[in-house]
């Protein structure tokens, strides 16, 4: 089915994806995972997160206990008004391709803040030693400040004639 395809696609294993199950099966589901996540959460450690995809009313109420929960535009009122998210459509790739895209700029957000505090460092390291000035800082600061607004910038959307929804896996993500 298309949750295994979409599951794989984001690094899912086949075992934590369930698709085509019953109302009562979908909330028994979500409801367990959800339970045994909060049972396992350690202080340092990333919380696994329980996403429902429905569309229907028998939907709502597996939408409503999961972490983060999205309904098809096409679907029920019902499920667009419990959900989180809510895909203007039934294009699974969208969500792919928002998935990919939130990874990609928690990734873009520490590669720019840790560039930032080397740079700082750096530049307290010269100071302290008396080989750098004020001028020095400042420049330093200005041209990190520019690095990490290109960096940043990499996210853009760019102009190809290829879709705008992802291909491949989020490695491969097109940002058409």
């Amino acid at each position: 089915p298309a949750a295994i395809g979409i599951g794989s696609q984001i690094g899912l294993d086949e075992q934590d994806i369930k698709s085509e199950l019953l109302p009562e099966n979908k909330l028994t589901e979500i409801g367990d995972t959800v339970e045994d996540n909060e049972m396992k959460k350690k202080c340092w450690r990333a919380k696994r997160a329980v996403m429902m995809v429905g569309d229907g009313v028998n939907d709502a109420p597996a939408l409503a206990l999961a972490d983060v929960s999205v309904a098809m535009g096409e679907g029920a009122a019902l499920a667009m008004d419990t959900a989180d998210v809510t895909l203007m459509d039934s294009n699974l790739n969208k969500l792919l391709y928002i998935i990919c895209m939130g990874r990609r700029v928690i990734r873009t957000i520490i590669e720019n803040v840790l560039f930032s505090l080397i740079v700082k460092a750096v530049v307290m390291g010269f100071t302290f030693a008396g080989k750098a000035s004020l001028w020095a800082a400042i420049a330093s600061d200005v041209g990190a400040m520019l690095i990490v607004t290109l960096n940043g910038m990499k996210l853009l959307p760019r102009k190809t004639k290829e879709s705008n929804l992802p291909q491949g896996s989020c490695g491969e993500i097109q940002t058409a």
